[in-house]
Formats: structure tokens, sequence, C-alpha cells
């Protein structure tokens, strides 16, 4: 129960209340040590440091004990305020009754961001309704900045190679879906290649995702050329042009799994050049406090099932 005090001489020192209040509970330095189990001269020590450091007097020293004096008094004020905030305070650390023992911090990129995260989040709030979410939304890149430096408590993304300086708490394959309209020629099929595709205009994200890098080096390697009509890094806007044209988005069943609500159709593309792991990360050698913990199990427990979908 420390707190900084400023003495007439300008000099910055720790006032520890503990040594005046049982003093002043007591009412002599013999009880206050029984109390402290500290010997007398060491609390009138301390007491002495006290009073030097506020220049005024704080007890009046009788024969039979120790009385406020009416600076004392004004101080006793103040050092129980003190040592009821303390005692609060450390209640609630003890209880988790504060909000940042429920904040969730989580940094991920758009795809996993639109209908994943948020539905995982909305199950863990229905079970652990004090959880307080923030969701990061930036490049796989960005991401991993965030979780090494502690802006975040976990990173989820699409990765296509190890990722060093983080703890990878879990990792599975993310296969390619085509997705396009109920209507559209390739919609029944049961799996596609990308030479299938070739005939159909497709719809792409921006260069910064991984999805993008693996289509690119892929089409590099085979000679392929698509005619890519629609950039966009933001999946809202790449479902709505495919809604509304023939032409055919690329992409992770987990990112689009409410498409089937928007009436698109996913079919998967036959290819494992161009699956990714999705990655489940955090701080190398950081303790992960309790609530965040959980929801990582929640997390991970979802991505499994949702692998056991696409099997």
């Amino acid at each position: 129960m420390k707190q900084a005090f400023i003495s007439p001489g300008n000099t910055k020192v720790d006032m520890d209340y503990k040594y005046f209040l049982a003093v002043m509970e007591t009412g002599s330095l013999a009880a206050a040590s029984a109390r402290l189990h500290i010997a007398p001269s060491a609390i009138s020590r301390q007491i002495a440091l006290m009073e030097e450091a506020v220049g005024v007097s704080l007890f009046e020293r009788r024969r039979r004990g120790m009385v406020l004096t009416a600076a004392g008094q004004a101080l006793a004020d103040h050092a129980l305020r003190v040592r009821l905030e303390e005692e609060a305070i450390l209640q609630s650390l003890r209880t988790k009754d504060y909000a940042q023992a429920h904040m969730i911090r989580v940094a991920a990129t758009e795809g996993l961001s639109r209908y994943f995260l948020p539905g995982v989040m909305a199950d863990f709030s229905a079970r652990r309704p004090q959880a307080q979410f923030v969701l990061r939304v930036g490049s796989p890149t960005d991401c991993l900045d965030q979780v090494k430096n502690g802006d975040v408590d976990i990173a989820v993304v699409f990765s296509t190679a190890p990722v060093p300086d983080v703890e990878v708490n879990h990792s599975c394959r993310s296969p390619l879906f085509a997705i396009m309209q109920p209507e559209h020629p390739l919609a029944n099929a049961d799996s596609l290649s990308l030479k299938e595709l070739q005939a159909y205009p497709i719809v792409m994200p921006g260069q910064e995702s991984t999805q993008k890098q693996l289509f690119n080096h892929v089409c590099q390697m085979e000679k392929l050329r698509f005619h890519e009509v629609f950039t966009c890094n933001y999946s809202g806007a790449l479902h709505e042009y495919v809604r509304q044209t023939e032409a055919i988005a690329l992409g992770a069943l987990i990112s689009h799994r409410s498409s089937r609500d928007n009436g698109l159709q996913a079919v998967p593309v036959h290819d494992p050049r161009l699956e990714r792991d999705i990655q489940v990360l955090s701080m190398a050698k950081r303790v992960l406090p309790e609530s965040v913990q959980e929801f990582m199990q929640m997390l991970v427990q979802e991505l499994q099932e949702s692998q056991a979908e696409q099997a």
C-alpha cells in the first residue's frame, strides 16, 4: 500500500501506509509490532521517515501510547481510502471481476473475419457473457506483427510457409473452393481443375492475400491465363459481383461458409498446390490469460469440426 509523496524538499518518496495505520488502529508501537510481526524500533523508524517526508508530526507520543495529531488525522482519512481501494482491486483480481480479465484481442485476415470468427465469438459469448472481443482485420503480415508485439492475444491467419518467432497453437489444411451462382454451368461439378475454370471470368482478392500469391504461382508454372474482371480486398464485394454475373470467386470454404444462405454454390478445386494452412498464433512463450485460453480451445474445436465437414 505505497503511494508516491512529494516532500518539502521536492524529493519523491514512497509512502507505505501499513505502519501508520497499524499504529493508528492499535494505539501503540508495541501493539502494532505484535500485529505486523515487526520490531517496534523498525515501526518507529518508518513513522519517523513519514513525518520527515511530510514535514509535520503525525502522532503525539504519550506515556500510554500514541495519538494522532490533527495532521495525522488528515493523513489517516487518505490512508484509509487507499487501503480500501487496494483491498477492492485485490478482490477484483482474485475473482476476475474486472473488464480486462475478460478482454480477448484477436487479429485475423479478412476471409476469416467475415463469417467464421464472429460465429465462434458469438458461441463463446453465449457461454461466457462477460467476454469482450476486439477483432482487428488486416493482412497476414499485419496480424503476425500484432501478435509478436503483444497488441493482440492471438492471430488467426492463412499461411503458406512456417511462421518464425511465434507459437503455432493449431494448424490445419484449407482446400480451395470455387464460389459461383447455383445456375452456373459448373455449379453441379463434384470438383474442378484450374483449366476448367479458364473459360469463365474470375474475381480475386488483392496481391497481399496468400490465396492470390499461390494462385499466381501455380498459374505461372502451368502457363494458365485468366480473365480477372474484379479485384477487391473485401470478400463481401467479391460475392456480390459473383451473385450478379457468371464470374467465379476462389477461396477457402471457411471464408464462404455462409455463401449457401446468400444464394451461392461452392465447388472444390482439385489442386493441392493451392491449399493453405489456417494457423492460430500467439506470442512465443507467453502465458495467455485464462479467458483467452478458453476461447482458443473453442476456436480450435470449431476449426477441427469445419475441417471434418470438408473431408
